[in-house]
């Protein structure tokens, strides 16, 4: 039986449109429209391309699928928007089925973790009216066990904050994390954000609710008028705040840092007290977490190191881009389907070498083939070049995890400046990602533990700081990738040889696209980006 699940579309609000196939409940090709439209979240569309690549990869026709899977529930006349859209661009509808939003979140983390049993956490703007989900999975079936509704919100806290400091609101909020890090000790003592995101704990001091202060939400925002660039906060926000807004071209000072500061720690705070909430409710301590917060790096750190969360598990998609994954699955689990444990991001387009090669001969690109490249493309990085790494079929997600990566040496204290200035084109606040072989992983990072999708920052350990500075925070933390033989072999080899030339089982790995750009897709993609 083959599923299709899709999400995008539909409202012009509707974004990460991308679309996963599963064939008798098994994942074999996913990917996000962005890639093929060359607009990032593609807002607004459904998947079309993406639905296509799928279809040609599994060598099908939309005849051959059983069903189509939409997660939203409430949404006026979807069936019939879906039927249309289908017919349109692929002459033929299969059945259709609606799921709920925060329960496609759920099943895309939680049946795909390989746990017996595990809290559930889902947290993102809003879908469908609901913000959170607190749930427990156990027996093969998720049950919700508290949920919050619009206004009551941690994604609107943290992209009202992303707007006051000049950023863009459902894009921009990794970068206020980054930000953060510059913040200084008084930060929270400075500016505690209670007043506008506050917790009501129940008798005897443990987990109740949270609350976000609606009136410091925008009238047009309660209304959910488009476009979603106005202001998500009101007057009153401001007039909490000692400053202005910032501008864009505004320099970034020291209140401004403080400000993102407070507001991680203050989100934090919130995530904090709700897995303590779940924590009571189920003694569980095993952790899925997803939804558009979970790309919060930092948080899921301090989820981690609760003491309340042995064992973590993320997707390389937990924000709305995951929808669709959630959404096949879910219907797959009505059939009695067994899902296997999401192990690598690996499930889009791949390129052979003489379709690469075409490309280069057309674009009139000198080339060579190499005898050993992980061997020879070690060497470089080792002599401070920067390489375009491009093999393998595309990663699922956000983050470049070794198909479509930007490669550089770990070592180097220059090499930060260098990829944000003339390689990525983008602020210099911003943190660059390491990925470290599997195995080696604890003799660099603390409590450092399984980690494929750089979904969580782990501490550089002290005396590993000045060895690898340039994927290294500010704070000293790091979002890694843990890379194993099995999940990705090329990039495996290439960190190994890296290794056995200076001794540093690590490489720092940044996506391959520049400031505002979708991850490459396609061999022209690459070339038009990185030569």
């Amino acid at each position: 039986m083959y599923i299709l699940g899709i999400n995008g579309g539909v409202r012009s609000g509707n974004q990460d449109a991308s679309a996963c196939l599963l064939r008798d409940g098994k994942l074999i090709a996913a990917a996000e429209e962005e890639r093929f439209l060359r607009i990032k979240f593609a807002n607004g569309v459904l998947p079309k391309n993406a639905i296509r690549f799928c279809l040609e990869f599994a060598d099908i026709s939309i005849h051959d699928v059983s069903y189509v899977v939409y997660p939203a529930i409430t949404y006026s006349n979807i069936e019939n928007i879906l039927e249309t859209y289908f017919r349109f661009h692929f002459g033929y509808c299969p059945k259709i089925k609606l799921v709920d939003h925060h329960m496609a979140h759920a099943a895309s983390v939680f049946y795909t973790s390989g746990f017996d049993e595990s809290m559930i956490i889902t947290a993102d703007l809003t879908g469908e009216g609901k913000s959170t989900t607190l749930c427990y999975g156990a027996d093969d079936k998720i049950s919700v066990l508290k949920e919050f509704r619009v206004p009551d919100s941690l994604g609107f806290f943290y992209s009202m904050v992303t707007q006051y400091l000049g950023f863009q609101r459902d894009s921009d909020e990794y970068k206020v994390m980054g930000l953060s890090a510059y913040g200084t000790s008084n930060a929270v003592k400075n500016y505690d954000f209670s007043w506008l995101l506050s917790l009501k704990y129940n008798n005897g001091g443990t987990g109740g609710d949270y609350s976000l202060n609606s009136d410091c939400l925008s009238l047009n925002e309660n209304s959910r008028t488009p476009p979603r660039q106005e202001p998500l906060y009101s007057e009153k926000f401001l007039a909490k705040l000692n400053k202005p807004r910032r501008l864009a071209d505004v320099p970034i000072d020291g209140y401004y840092k403080d400000i993102a500061k407070s507001a991680q720690v203050h989100l934090e705070k919130v995530a904090l007290f709700l897995l303590k909430y779940l924590y009571d409710k189920t003694s569980s301590t095993n952790l899925c977490l997803a939804g558009g917060v979970a790309l919060n790096v930092l948080m899921n750190q301090k989820l981690l190191e609760s003491g309340f969360v042995n064992n973590i598990h993320l997707t390389s998609v937990p924000g709305d881009n995951g929808l669709s994954l959630g959404a096949a699955i879910l219907v797959a689990k009505e059939y009695g389907f067994k899902i296997d444990k999401y192990e690598h991001p690996f499930w889009g387009p791949e390129y052979t070498n003489e379709q690469i090669e075409y490309v280069l001969a057309r674009a009139k690109v000198p080339f060579k083939r190499m005898k050993d490249i992980s061997k020879e493309v070690a060497h470089l990085v080792a002599q401070g070049k920067i390489i375009g790494w491009f093999q393998g079929r595309m990663e699922l997600g956000a983050r470049a995890l070794g198909s479509r990566s930007i490669l550089s040496d770990p070592r180097d204290k220059t090499m930060k400046d260098r990829l944000n200035k003339h390689i990525k084109f983008r602020e210099d606040f911003r943190p660059f990602a390491p990925s470290v072989l599997e195995e080696r992983a604890p003799e660099y990072f603390m409590n450092c533990r399984y980690a494929p999708f750089m979904a969580i920052t782990y501490n550089v350990r002290p005396d590993k700081v000045k060895e690898i500075p340039t994927p290294t925070h500010v704070d000293n933390t790091a979002r890694i990738q843990t890379v194993a033989k099995g999940q990705n072999g090329l990039y495996y080899d290439l960190i190994s040889n890296f290794e056995m030339e200076t001794g540093v089982p690590v490489i720092t790995n940044t996506s391959l696209n520049v400031m505002n750009q979708p991850i490459c897709l396609s061999p022209v993609d690459a070339l038009s980006t990185f030569y």
